[in-house]
């Protein structure tokens, strides 16, 4: 997954990049939500590992490997979590109250199983952000920025 953007500033090693929001996103409204505005975004990277100026437009991209491992992490643990919760809850209802209990339990299951599910995954996001895998990264350098805009 790349994206283009345009480098706004260099200062102390970090970079920062400017993008445009495409097409299938401008419109969506969920910049309203988030309380940002249509149109341009801003990320910062600590690393200048291409040795970027000011200008340049480059690709700004995550490894496919880190996408897959975290599209993982965000859509399939919770629905395994889910359906094991919901068997569980089952099979306990069933045990203490009774087989007419066995479908609230098993709803009651499934939903706590999610919902500890995501409360993990929030804790361990906050780890993975340390980490230089799941950052978004400078690929490569699509244009380099004349003299002229330098300044």
């Amino acid at each position: 997954m790349e994206k283009e953007a345009w480098v706004v500033a260099v200062e102390d090693g970090e970079v920062r990049l400017r993008y445009m929001r495409h097409g299938a996103c401008r419109h969506c409204g969920a910049c309203f939500v988030l309380g940002k505005g249509p149109g341009e975004e801003e990320v910062i990277l600590p690393e200048n590992q291409l040795d970027l100026r000011k200008g340049d437009r480059v690709a700004v991209g995550l490894p496919s490997t880190s996408l897959l491992k975290a599209s993982f992490l965000v859509y399939t643990i919770p629905l395994i979590f889910f359906f094991l919760g919901y068997l569980a809850g089952a099979k306990i209802s069933a045990a203490l109250i009774g087989t007419a209990a066995e479908e609230a339990g098993g709803m009651i299951g499934g939903v706590l199983a999610l919902v500890l599910t995501y409360w993990g995954l929030h804790y361990y996001d906050r780890r993975l952000r340390k980490s230089s895998r799941y950052q978004p990264q400078v690929i490569r350098i699509v244009e380099r920025a004349t003299q002229d805009y330098i300044e």
